[in-house]
């Protein structure tokens, strides 16, 4: 995917930064510990339903999550789209 493509998408998203060029981090933020892993085990099936799976680190109260197509080298549709994903469940568990 070209950076200018890349650009593109990541205005539709929001929080979400590139890095290094391939890849898009995130911090979600939560009131504890419990919450943190809640949100991991509500986008496992959602990664494993499009075989696509985040790099994922727990600070107590926050989860950082990067998406990158490590086959491809690179960022790809379906970084995007579980990105997408990722935002809509974090916005169903603060409702």
């Amino acid at each position: 995917m070209e950076k200018r493509e890349i650009e593109e998408k990541l205005k539709e998203l929001q929080g979400w930064e590139l890095v290094e060029d391939k890849k898009l981090r995130k911090t979600f933020k939560f009131k504890n510990f419990q919450e943190s892993i809640r949100f991991l085990t509500l986008i496992q099936p959602v990664a494993d339903s499009i075989n696509h799976h985040p790099d994922v680190c727990v600070y107590y109260s926050r989860v950082v999550v990067e998406l990158t197509t490590h086959e491809k080298g690179g960022l790809t549709e379906l970084d995007f789209k579980l990105a997408k994903e990722l935002d809509r469940i974090f916005e169903e568990m603060r409702s």
